[in-house]
């Protein structure tokens, strides 16, 4: 029926550090399932925020599915990127919470996938971003890489 979800935030590993994992359910309307399942979304530049001791999900950008008749235009365009609750345990949001204030950290999603009873479920992470002279490192060590492999398949 649906084929496996893939929709991940590509720049996440790139800016940041991961340090913690948890995965957490998403509150959805019909059509954003839809459009999900049919990978018709991009997690790329939403980050989470701890509001009145729940977690939401901010700029997850939803494509609308042009069988979905809606009267009111301006409200399906504001629903694209609109805030989505995360769906954790009180435990869980409250160390996160914790930890974002206490360590400045970051909550960053970096995919969704579907679990095995076909529910939505979106990884995040606390994180840490990196410094400026982190990514270049880490752009060095890749073209030293690619260079080194080039120069070995050349030698064989």
């Amino acid at each position: 029926m649906f084929r496996n979800v893939n929709i991940k935030n590509n720049k996440a590993l790139y800016n940041f550090i991961f340090l913690e994992k948890y995965i957490a359910g998403l509150k959805l309307l019909g059509h954003e399932v839809k459009s999900i399942k049919n990978n018709n979304a991009n997690l790329n530049n939403s980050f989470c925020k701890v509001l009145k001791k729940e977690i939401f999900l901010f700029n997850f950008y939803i494509k609308q599915i042009s069988s979905f008749n809606n009267q009111n235009q301006n409200a399906t365009d504001r629903n694209r990127k609109r805030k989505i609750l995360l769906l954790l345990k009180k435990k869980e949001i409250r160390k996160i919470s914790e930890a974002v204030k206490k360590f400045s950290l970051n909550i960053i999603p970096e995919n969704i996938f579907l679990n095995k009873k076909g529910l939505i479920k979106l990884v995040i992470h606390l994180a840490k971003s990196k410094k400026k002279y982190e990514k270049r490192e880490l752009i060095k060590k890749k073209e030293f890489e690619i260079l080194s492999k080039r120069k070995y398949s050349s030698l064989l």
